[in-house]
């Protein structure tokens, strides 16, 4: 079997790319390892191939000193580019410095949607190969998961770590402007550290300051990651997940909404509606909102007050199709020598 090390190593994402033919591993000294970790390691003996997800999480000097090691070692790299602008650095040139340069020196490129594909061959002069995001909680998870039934009354949800392009309080600020009988929201906030605390202190201040006006806000703080168990608990009770983002061009929340059969509101960019009409879910319930919606409570307001019901059909049978296209898709991709 053709041993793959993702990088980040943390990714839950990545243990669904497994097969006979191919499948994830760790590091031989177990935990996360990050890519200067990877390039201290004394061998590489424990893996044949690395996946590359994001470069946000590594320095150019550091990405050059992997690139260059592969090339000493004679092993293969695969990058995906999820995100083509940065969603955790400010410097939008280093983001694409680093891209660019791992997209020139890959064996093979890959990205989720042929519109991104597209913005790659003209930004990086790089062809990709198109693999959907696919499912984003594993099928034995989505399956037990208890769905909300059409007709129940609406109900949002948001989640994530504070990030420069997630922005919940301009969520919370546009849902405490409906009238009361507005739907509930609830505001899951992950990976908090004292370096955020310190850093958004003022919007955090202001989060609890509107959960202690309002009834209806709950804002969840919480230091540590969410296992999937845990992240399907604090979202059980929503109809509705809203992605306050700006800018993004793709979310693997988009894909939890589906796999847990709840409704969307999104922001209106190509390649978010690609991520659900190249595989056939463009009639998925979404209210879409202006890409600069979060800049204008007005506007986001009225896309909560407009939230669409949760789906009445089940989407996991096509969601298990997906997979298994996802699986033969990578199997070209990594077994390519």
């Amino acid at each position: 079997m053709l041993r793959v090390f993702h990088i980040p190593s943390h990714l839950t994402y990545a243990a669904k790319i497994s097969s006979p033919r191919f499948g994830p591993v760790s590091a031989s000294a177990g935990g996360t390892l990050p890519v200067a970790g990877l390039n201290a390691a004394p061998d590489w003996d424990f893996f044949d191939l690395i996946h590359v997800h994001t470069v946000e999480l590594a320095s150019a000097r550091d990405l050059s000193e992997l690139l260059s090691r592969i090339r000493r070692t004679g092993k293969h790299l695969v990058f995906t580019i999820h995100d083509l602008a940065p969603n955790i650095e400010a410097d939008h040139a280093a983001f694409r410095e680093k891209t660019h340069m791992l997209a020139e020196r890959a064996h093979r490129v890959v990205t989720l949607t042929r519109h991104a594909a597209d913005t790659i061959a003209s930004s990086c002069g790089r062809e990709a190969a198109v693999i959907p995001h696919g499912y984003a909680l594993r099928p034995d998870i989505a399956r037990n998961a208890r769905r909300s039934r059409p007709g129940h009354p609406t109900r949002l949800a948001a989640f994530g770590a504070l990030r420069p392009n997630r922005h919940l309080l301009a969520l919370a600020r546009a849902w405490s402007r409906l009238p009361p009988g507005r739907p509930r929201l609830d505001i899951t906030l992950r990976s908090v550290s004292d370096s955020d605390r310190s850093r958004d202190h003022a919007a955090l201040t202001e989060l609890a300051d509107l959960t202690a006006l309002h009834h209806d806000l709950q804002v969840t703080t919480t230091g540590r990651m969410l296992p999937d168990p845990d992240l399907v608990r604090a979202l059980t009770p929503a109809t509705t997940l809203v992605l306050p983002y700006q800018p993004i061009t793709h979310s693997g929340q988009l894909e939890l909404a589906r796999d847990l059969g709840i409704s969307l509101v999104l922001p209106d960019v190509p390649t978010l509606r690609a991520q659900l009409t190249e595989t056939g879910a463009a009639a998925y319930p979404c209210r879409w909102f202006p890409a600069h919606g979060t800049d204008d409570p007005a506007i986001l307001a009225q896309a909560l007050a407009d939230a669409p019901a949760a789906p009445t059909r089940q989407w996991l049978p096509e969601r298990s199709r997906e997979h298994k296209r996802l699986l033969a898709a990578y199997a070209i991709e990594y077994c390519f020598r």
